[in-house]
């Protein structure tokens, strides 16, 4: 009988989906609409704006944020038993004052997923459904509430299931309010809701941030408050976990430059854990109901756990057997890490993916250093986008990696350029190891520091040969790049039979073809296809950077090579050959000639940026050096007083810029260098560091004047 239901219910998931069901959806909006309007929240009603906002772009006059979690169970027939389902509904309503084209701008146009049914990876199926509700206030007092028939609705998906809803908003003008509100309602099977984040700040001032959640008591409720975050009143109410907080009055905005809010703004992170198929339970969430602030040992033990549990078999494929194989040839530990790691590298590189995903590097580099005989440590650390080690609540959030008894590190490879470098994400984070071979999740454990590079470590070095054509400049620039500074480019810009050739060259590789478990004529057929989607994909990403160099796109790109693939922990280096116009300009008899453009764009601090308060946070120290050679046509002259112009020396604890302008041989000589001596620079110091980006940001317009002799 079971047989016959399974069988019944897999005919029945092979027939074409019920469509979506427009007239449904339009009542379901109409129901939701008459909720949160509804909502008792006397803020909203609130029309003056404090005259200290006056200059700001926006203010958010109340902005209110519901959670509400339920869990609940479905008879599964294919399994004849029950199905875990997850029901959260979350809204968001803001009343925004807009003060200028900007904000405007900002708020005139919407786009939301409105529908979607899917099915998640035990098959069964999840559903979504999102509400865009908005009304425009004017200074006179009129509310006008935007109908549905204003909303566009675009198909999405297999046969238009999925749905977006696109708005314009009608009349919203300066000077107007926005009230408006995004209403998501999932309910999931056999799978948790993703984490939520309470961000107490933004980019616009907050008058009144009121926070409600009521959680089911049966599942896990965890969260943490960080950098300041006021913390939650928890109470329960009709079988919920109730967590509310209401802040006034946010009145710190976050800068835009150099920022990083989660290591630096006052936010709360929440997870709801249930018991659910599709997901590890880590330990602590097995206990249900409420953990507020738990102690980051309790989740560090669950990020160790699944770790120590994980004991695939490992069957190495051919060609990493060779490489492993010869590595135990070669002297040091070091070296013999470094050929192996290199090779993952190089094949995550070439195919622009991991070669093996975190958790199965984890245990895969770990099983070849056993093959080695290589001693080592496993070690948790957290990257700069995510919460501290000390202050970890999401096990999900610590990185695994290994490290010898000589300190080096090896890193999973989706940040990967080498064996040599600590991806940049990790420099100068807190972590914690463990010598223990077995059972390592209960210790006993080390702390400890990451490295931290230097910017002669980091280094993006520009070499320009300019010649005036015309009203044009031709400019070959070669651009040589070291350390970090090489993360995320080299895929871009080269092929991968570049790629194959310079990292495959110890492993005895000699081309793309080489990389394939195929037959000879198949993998050189295949490599052929390779050659001309990079060909294509090469060529856009060389425009683009051109472009984002210089803020304009070349009038003719003549060639671009690549000089150095960046393998074993060599520069990468690269030649661009191009084109542009709108830097030379005729002036009577003499030619004016925008040097200053030729730097790369500079950092603009404008407007209340300018003011701040908080630490300034580089992903790492690093310099920019950039020379230039311009040619001088026959029979011009460069003016003396344009050239002294060009000079600057500015150097403080924070940071460094100089600038020399000299005249050798018929060549114009500029010399351009930068340093961002420190990764975090106190906000004691912003107004040195200002200085010294201002005085950048102003050489981008220097100009030199050739005159006729």
């Amino acid at each position: 009988m079971k047989k016959q239901l399974a069988m019944l219910l897999l005919v029945l998931l092979s027939l074409p989906a019920m469509a979506f069901d427009n007239d449904d959806y339009l009542k379901y909006v109409q129901k939701v609409k008459e909720e949160v309007w509804g909502k008792d929240l006397p803020q909203f009603n609130n029309r003056t704006v404090p005259a200290r906002y006056k200059n700001e772009s926006a203010v958010v006059m109340a902005f209110y944020e519901e959670l509400t979690v339920d869990k609940g169970t479905s008879f599964n027939f294919l399994e004849l038993g029950v199905t875990a389902n997850n029901k959260a509904v979350h809204i968001r309503r803001y009343l925004v004052k807009i003060n200028d084209k900007a904000a405007l701008e900002k708020y005139s146009t919407f786009d939301i997923r409105s529908y979607e049914k899917s099915h998640n990876a035990g098959w069964w199926t999840d559903i979504h459904k999102s509400v865009l509700g908005v009304k425009v206030i004017k200074p006179d007092g009129t509310v006008k509430e935007v109908s549905n028939d204003e909303y566009k609705n675009d198909d999405e998906g297999k046969n238009g299931k999925d749905k977006r809803a696109k708005l314009a908003v009608p009349d919203l003008q300066v000077g107007d309010m926005i009230d408006y509100f995004i209403y998501d309602y999932d309910k999931l099977k056999e799978e948790n809701i993703d984490p939520v984040l309470f961000l107490f700040g933004g980019k616009y001032p907050i008058l009144d941030y009121q926070i409600h959640c009521a959680i089911d008591k049966h599942l896990c409720t965890q969260y943490r408050t960080m950098n300041g975050a006021p913390d939650f009143t928890a109470s329960e109410k009709d079988g919920d976990i109730v967590l509310d907080v209401r802040a006034k009055n946010l009145d710190k905005t976050f800068p835009d430059y150099a920022y990083n809010p989660i290591m630096q703004a006052p936010y709360t992170m929440l997870y709801v854990t249930a018991d659910v198929t599709l997901e590890y339970m880590p330990k602590s969430a097995k206990k249900k109901g409420l953990q507020a602030n738990p102690p980051a040992e309790v989740i560090q033990e669950d990020a160790w756990t699944p770790w120590a549990e994980y004991k695939p078999k490992w069957t190495l494929n051919k060609k990493f057997e060779k490489a492993v194989k010869d590595a135990k040839k070669l002297g040091s530990d070091e070296e013999k890490a470094d050929y192996v790691y290199n090779f993952m590298v190089m094949k995550t590189l070439v195919f622009n993916k991991p070669y093996e995903k975190s958790f199965d590097f984890s245990s895969l580099f770990p099983y070849v250093l056993d093959k080695l005989k290589i001693p080592y440590s496993r070690a948790l650390v957290t990257n700069s986008y995510n919460e501290p080690m000390d202050k970890l609540i999401n096990y999900g959030n610590a990185t695994r990696f290994i490290m010898l008894k000589s300190g080096k590190c090896y890193f999973p490879l989706e940040n990967a350029i080498s064996s040599d470098i600590i991806p940049s994400i990790y420099q100068n984070r807190d972590a914690i190891s463990t010598d223990k071979p077995k059972k390592f999740q209960k210790g006993p454990f080390t702390r400890f520091r990451l490295a931290l590079s230097k910017a002669s470590d980091n280094v993006e070095k520009e070499e320009i040969e300019a010649a005036i054509d015309g009203t044009m400049l031709n400019l070959i620039r070669k651009t040589t790049l070291t350390g970090c500074e090489k993360e995320n480019v080299i895929p871009g810009l080269t092929t991968a039979d570049e790629l194959s050739k310079a990292w495959g060259a110890p492993y005895g590789y000699q081309g793309f073809a080489d990389e394939l478990f195929l037959k000879p004529n198949e993998a050189k057929a295949r490599a052929a296809e390779r050659a001309e989607q990079d060909k294509k994909a090469v060529a856009e990403n060389f425009a683009e950077e051109i472009k984002a160099y210089h803020d304009k796109a070349p009038v003719k790109i003549n060639a671009t090579t690549v000089n150095s693939c960046g393998e074993n922990n060599k520069p990468f280096a690269y030649t661009t050959d191009y084109q542009m116009d709108g830097l030379v300009k005729k002036a009577g008899r003499n030619l004016v000639v925008s040097v200053g453009q030729l730097f790369g764009q500079q950092a603009h601090i404008e407007g209340r940026d300018r003011q701040r308060d908080t630490d300034v946070n580089y992903d790492y120290p690093s310099t920019l050096a950039v020379t230039v050679r311009l040619d001088i046509p026959s029979g011009y002259a460069v003016s003396a007083e344009s050239l002294r112009k060009l000079n600057n020396n500015v150097d403080n604890e924070a940071m460094s810029f100089n600038t020399n302008a000299d005249v050798d041989n018929d060549k114009l000589i500029i010399t351009f260098q930068k340093v961002y001596k420190q990764q975090c620079v106190p906000a004691a110091g912003w107004s040195q560091l200002l200085g010294v980006l201002d005085r950048a940001y102003e050489f981008t317009s220097r100009q030199i004047v050739l005159k006729k002799k």
